[in-house]
């Protein structure tokens, strides 16, 4: 038994001189390959979010218009206005659970490195610029 202890050593470590750069070598090259998927399933994952995000971002608009316009009367128009306000609620929640947030844009002076605009609107309210 003791002979056959010490021949499989001998193979192991005859097999291991020879091998075992590669098989580290390819340790190595796994490790590499994993990193890189995740990285680009990370990268998808973000652009996925940004479409969403940007296409959910024309429904609020419009629910935001749609709030500012109608005024409800009866009891059932204040009903369907809560669930609407709901939803529009729970998308907000939702856009800052994923790291998306309201940027403040009113009585703030225009600062072209952190806001976007096409135009601006002339204000009594506020200095130009602001």
């Amino acid at each position: 038994v003791e002979e056959k202890i010490a021949a499989a050593n001998t193979v192991y470590e005859e097999n291991k001189i020879e091998w075992g750069p590669q098989i580290e070598n390819l340790r190595k090259e796994y490790s590499n390959i994993s990193d890189r998927l995740a990285n680009a399933a990370e990268a998808g994952q973000a652009v996925a979010t940004k479409e969403v995000a940007t296409k959910l971002l024309a429904v609020l608009d419009n629910y935001d218009r749609a709030f500012q316009s109608v005024e409800p009367e009866t009891d059932e128009q204040k009903d369907i206005e809560k669930a609407y306000k709901d939803v529009h609620a729970k998308i907000i929640s939702t856009f800052g659970e994923l790291g998306i947030n309201e940027v403040k844009t009113v009585g703030i002076e225009f600062d072209y490195e952190y806001h976007s605009a096409v135009m601006t609107k002339p204000s009594e309210d506020y200095e130009e610029g602001i």
